[in-house]
């Protein structure tokens, strides 16, 4: 496993056995900090399972100008520069639309 992720899990632990004291304000800062540490764990494990490391790059997808044409979609393009040869990837055997900002992640 990721050390950083044990890490975050020891302290994510530790927090969770110390019952905040103090105001409202004080406690509720405690479980910000319990929801923000948990996230993190949730959030490196995903880039983990997907092999996305800080070298990754994202690219987030432009608009055209036109609200007509802002859809996306993924194709294979079978080693032909013509469009009419490309194929279509399917995602779970679904088509997937992609819209202006969505994210592609280059690994």
């Amino acid at each position: 496993m990721n050390p950083a992720i044990e890490k975050l899990e020891d302290y994510l632990a530790e927090l969770q056995s110390t019952e905040a004291s103090g105001s409202i304000a004080d406690r509720a800062d405690h479980i910000g900090l319990i929801n923000r540490i948990d996230t993190a764990i949730q959030q490196l494990e995903l880039c983990e399972s997907y092999g996305i490391t800080g070298g990754s790059k994202f690219f987030s997808l432009p608009g055209t100008g036109d609200p007509n044409y802002d859809n996306y979609v993924v194709a294979h393009d079978c080693e032909s520069h013509r469009p009419e040869n490309w194929e279509e990837v399917l995602f779970d055997g679904r088509s997937i639309r992609l819209q202006q900002g969505d994210l592609v992640i280059q690994k």
